[in-house]
């Protein structure tokens, strides 16, 4: 547990699932609000900066491009059609494994496992994804282990959510775990979310 005040950083990329970004937004921002803010910035990024469209078509702007973000207490790497390109994109492959090298967690949600399993990071681990993705994740990873039955696996640094409003529980634990308690439910309350 700890107060000192954390960085969390979310990636944004064209056709990212909306509630893969948004649940995990609304958790660690009230959070913050309800800290008066001394706990956490929460803030978004895309690889240019410019406006995203999301899954469905919702618009979204980010507040920062890539190079302008250079470190996350809490990297979050959400899911949807678009994680299929971002595997295939080196300089946003780069720019993760630089940020969650000194970051206290990396999460994915959902989808989001592809890009963790890409860059290694579930190698003969134990993760979580959407029900239809697990034959992609483990094709990614060199030994994976699909916890299909699981909404979230903490491997420490490295988190793994199930699909898409499991991202929600996963962030609930995050606050939980570096927070405590109390912040969690205090966060849940808020939210009406049991």
């Amino acid at each position: 547990m700890t107060k000192k005040k954390h960085t969390v950083v979310i990636l944004l990329f064209e056709e990212v699932e909306v509630l893969d970004f948004a649940g995990p937004f609304e958790v660690f921002s009230v959070t913050a609000e309800l800290s008066g803010y001394t706990l956490l910035d929460v803030v978004t990024v895309s690889k240019t900066g410019g406006v995203i469209r999301a899954k469905n078509g919702l618009r979204v702007i980010p507040d920062h491009s890539l190079e302008l973000v250079q470190h996350a207490d809490i990297l979050i790497i959400p899911g949807g059609d678009g994680s299929k390109a971002m595997i295939e994109d080196q300089i946003v492959l780069d720019w993760i494994k630089k940020l969650s090298s000194n970051s206290q967690v990396t999460m994915s949600v959902c989808s989001g496992a592809r890009i963790l399993a890409k860059l290694g990071y579930l190698d003969g681990k134990e993760f979580a994804t959407h029900q239809s993705v697990y034959e992609d994740v483990l094709q990614l990873t060199h030994n994976g282990k699909a916890a299909r039955d699981s909404r979230f696996v903490d491997l420490g640094q490295i988190m793994t959510a199930a699909g898409v409003a499991a991202g929600i529980d996963l962030s609930l634990h995050i606050v939980q775990k570096i927070f405590g308690k109390e912040v969690k439910e205090r966060t849940a309350k808020y939210m009406e979310y049991q």
